[in-house]
């Protein structure tokens, strides 16, 4: 008898009262908790939203403006709202109606078994937690609605004053009420920035209502967890058939369950990617934003995880190589997890560069077994976030990580940034093409010819030929100049030496002999009208980067000077002051930030000169003056100091080249700055007194090459790049008297084979 009424029961759970059943259930369960729940979201909503719009738009006199901003965010807010505070107590009340109705449907109540009962209670619990969504949408959009309207009352009375101040005055409108309660702690507690200001909010700071509007959410599958992979059945009465859902289970049990393996294996790395890189931070501490991928050694954790990914994958072998295509299924499971890898991209920040490194790292090792992967990564990037200053710095960051690891096609994202940019006329994405291929052609992660739509863009914007307005012209000519200057550098570095690394321009010249004999000197007449012009074109691009610098740049650079200079009197030889002042140069952006740390060496190099020059004394009769060279001494301190210490760290390969990288720098900007300095003094025909700056050459030879076993293994390294610093600067560049041929021979003489190499035969002294 139970085996017979246990199937009266599920036949009667088949049939077309339960199709009646769950709507009515639904429809209840939404009538019972609407009400409360849209009541107090909305009333939330509508006081947060008219007190920040009211402040923020205080100074604003279009009220269309700020109704459109009171309803997206009071729309966001409240429907936000309301599906967090319904989602349980729907979910309950659906349950227990639909479990009245189906009760109340079944035949003998009184002698259902406890079988039947699990039947019923599972069939309850199946169809509440499939039709959820759809009561909670239905909740969202009746909270919505309503918020809208009862903004639109709230924010009546100032809308009117807008209209009718400029209706009868035509005068812009100021609302003084945000500011004249004494007792108000807004606006006066907020910071300037976010402060009330004539001529209404910026367009930056709309955009900020604009990203309230929603986007369409992801439909959830059962649990509250996104589907995967497969689809689903819809009925018309919105909810999800189950009989469908384990039938596409039943039917392609197979390949789904190796997929499902796969994807929780990539899970569990993610996680414990995810927990490692936090313990290495946390470990950094304040030096966090300065640790990379490339500074972990092959066995650190993070390596290690990294590797193990390709393990997962049954596509690849041994040796990291695709073997066979993935199946259909098991594509798509591997592309709705990598999605959300990449969404989490964009939920980070700056500051943590080696969490943005290890997931794109993550993304490359996957796009091996799933090629598809970089085609979609390509149409992702396109809808990625860029309404603030801020996602639009970590987007270009991104790009950057993701066109290093060849996860997009440069020639799309080429196109993509130029329609963007849209001929010029659009200054937001012409700054971030600027910057972001400068950034690529710097670091070199792309050249000048990936990128031929961007490059022709720049070079009309510069010319004038392109349709950029007036405050493009105006604010990014210079820049892009500035970059053009550089592209040439680095495509030709025998006419331009800025911002070449000095090292590649003494290995494309070392071959030539530089002997300086009129009719005898083995260098083409090219060659030598291109060497006597460098220094030229070299202060003439000095100048128009100096000319970017702050008004109180000087000052500030004077004033760190000032400072290490009274350390060094003070507590010479304190390597925790000297730690300190290192420090504090890091947090101004030197040795982190190029066009800082350019900045920086070219102001100081002219300070400590100056002074130097103004300790002239005598000269009279024909003699020379004499100078007194501490400044330029203790500034070489400086230097050297810079040159052993500033440093992320890393490993002792990622040191040492660190440690070169910033000698080039020292070196590069010492010379060219002498070079602009030597062509300024020539134009107001005052003879150029090169004994500072030879002074400060031959403390940096003496000083950086003094015997010290942790540089024993870059010696050859340094070598170069002091090599290709007295090349350029030598007399064919520089019109001087220049040569450090004794000096070699004299004060260093195991170097002395290099320079002679580099040194001309005559007309020096």
């Amino acid at each position: 008898c139970s085996g017979r009424c246990g199937s009266t029961v599920l036949a009667s759970l088949n049939n077309a009262s339960l199709k009646r059943s769950v709507p009515v259930a639904v429809d209840r369960a939404i009538r019972e908790i609407i009400q409360p729940v849209v009541e107090r979201s909305v009333t939330i909503a509508c006081i947060t939203t008219k007190e920040i719009v009211t402040k923020d738009f205080a100074m604003e006199s279009d009220e269309n403006k700020m109704r459109k901003a009171g309803q997206l965010m009071v729309a966001n807010l409240a429907g936000s709202l309301a599906l967090v505070t319904c989602r349980e107590p729907l979910r309950s009340s659906v349950s227990t109606h639909l479990r009245q109705l189906l009760i109340g449907n079944a035949p003998s109540i009184e002698k259902l078994t406890e079988q039947e009962q699990n039947v019923i209670e599972q069939c309850v619990q199946i169809c509440a937690t499939d039709n959820l969504e759809l009561g909670c949408m239905l909740i969202e959009k009746a909270a919505t609605e309503k918020a809208v309207r009862d903004v639109d009352e709230a924010l009546a009375q100032s809308l009117n004053a807008r209209r009718k101040h400029r209706e009868q005055t035509g005068q812009p409108f100021y609302d003084m009420s945000v500011f004249g309660n004494v007792n108000q702690r807004y606006p006066a507690a907020l910071p300037e920035q976010l402060r009330p200001k004539p001529g209404g909010l910026r367009l930056d700071h709309f955009q900020l209502y604009e990203s309230f509007q929603r986007l369409p959410r992801q439909t959830l599958g059962p649990g509250g967890v996104p589907p995967t992979g497969g689809t689903q059945t819809a009925l018309p009465s919105g909810r999800t058939a189950p009989s469908t859902s384990n039938a596409t289970i039943e039917t392609d049990s197979t390949p789904v369950q190796k997929s499902q393996i796969g994807i929780e294996a990539l899970s569990a790395i993610a996680a414990k990617l995810d927990s490692a890189v936090t313990q290495l931070l946390t470990a950094a501490g304040s030096r966090a934003p300065e640790i990379s991928l490339s500074m972990l050694p092959p066995e650190h954790q993070i390596r290690q995880l990294l590797a193990a990914v390709k393990q997962i994958f049954p596509n690849i072998n041994a040796s990291g190589v695709m073997t066979h295509n993935l199946g259909v299924p098991e594509q798509e499971a591997i592309l709705a997890f990598s999605q959300g890898i990449f969404k989490r991209l964009y939920e980070l920040n700056l500051n943590e560069p080696l969490r943005l490194e290890t997931l794109v790292s993550l993304l490359e090792t996957i796009d091996i077994s799933c090629p598809k992967l970089g085609k979609d990564i390509g149409t992702w990037a396109t809808y990625a976030p860029t309404n603030t200053e801020q996602q639009r710095r970590l987007h270009r960051t991104i790009l950057l990580l993701l066109i290093r690891s060849r996860l997009l096609a440069v020639a799309d994202l080429d196109g993509f940034l130029a329609a963007r940019a849209d001929n010029g006329r659009n200054p937001i994405w012409v700054e971030f093409s600027l910057v972001f291929i400068r950034t690529a052609f710097m670091e070199r992660i792309s050249t000048p010819a990936d990128f031929p739509k961007l490059m022709d863009l720049m070079t009309r914007i510069s010319d004038g030929r392109s349709q950029a307005s007036h405050q493009v012209l105006q604010g990014y000519r210079k820049s892009i100049l500035r970059m053009l200057e550089e592209t040439r550098g680095i495509a030709r570095a025998e006419e331009s030496q800025h911002d070449v690394p000095l090292g590649k321009l003494a290995t494309q010249d070392e071959k030539q002999n530089l002997s300086t004999g009129d009719s005898q000197s083995s260098l083409s007449p090219i060659s030598l009208s291109r060497m006597s012009s460098a220094s030229r074109k070299v202060a003439e691009a000095t100048e128009l980067f100096a000319r970017n610098d702050p008004p109180t740049a000087k000052e500030q650079v004077a004033g760190l000077v000032d400072n290490w200079i009274r350390i060094q009197s003070e507590a010479a030889g304190n390597e925790k002051i000297y730690a300190q002042y290192l420090q504090y140069l890091l947090q101004m952006g030197v040795g982190k930030v190029e066009e800082h740390t350019e900045r920086f060496l070219r102001l100081s190099v002219l300070v400590v000169i100056d002074a130097a020059m103004k300790t002239a004394s005598g000269g009279s009769n024909g003699t020379r003056s004499v100078l007194n060279y501490t400044y330029v001494d203790v500034y070489t301190r400086l230097l050297v100091l810079m040159f052993k210490h500033l440093n992320s760290g890393g490993t002792a390969e990622q040191a040492e080249a660190q440690r070169l990288n910033m000698l080039n720098k020292i070196l590069g900007v010492a010379v060219r700055t002498m070079m602009w300095n030597a062509e300024k003094v020539r134009k107001t025909g005052v003879h150029w007194d090169q004994r500072p700056w030879f002074r400060l050459l031959l403390n940096l030879v003496i000083d950086v090459n003094k015997p010290d076993p942790a540089m024993e293994s870059i010696k050859l390294g340094i070598l170069s790049v002091f090599g290709a610093a007295f090349h350029v600067s030598q007399p064919l560049v520089l019109p001087s008297k220049w040569i450090l041929l004794f000096v070699a021979d004299r004060e260093y003489p195991h170097v002395s084979p290099l320079f002679s190499k580099l040194s001309p035969s005559r007309g020096s002294s």
